[in-house]
């Protein structure tokens, strides 16, 4: 039976605080589909970015602060906070170390 491949992981900061993503699973074809077809199966989107996420997607939410370093309500972060951090998280897990 093969062996499970070790998933590589990266810090990156953020507005001032650092998260943690899976370099691995964010390109694993399985996470991409889930991602790309969020529109029509957005549990499973959820999940693929959970995962990403190194499980920590709804703290993550919860902990992204807006432009001006200001932590997000009991609701979370905004739509428009949560697209620069993809953005930066995604320039994290592309760059060459």
């Amino acid at each position: 039976m093969p062996t499970k491949k070790k998933h590589d992981t990266v810090k990156f900061d953020f507005r001032g605080l650092t998260f943690e993503v899976d370099k691995t699973a964010f390109a694993s074809l399985k996470i991409q589909t889930a991602l790309n077809l969020g529109e029509r199966d957005p549990r499973a989107a959820n999940e693929a970015m959970d995962i990403v996420c190194c499980g920590h997607l709804v703290d993550y939410i919860g902990r992204i602060p807006d432009a001006d370093g200001n932590a997000p309500d009991e609701l979370g972060c905004s739509a428009e906070d949560w697209a620069a951090f993809t953005s930066a998280m995604a320039e994290a897990i592309s760059a060459k170390n």
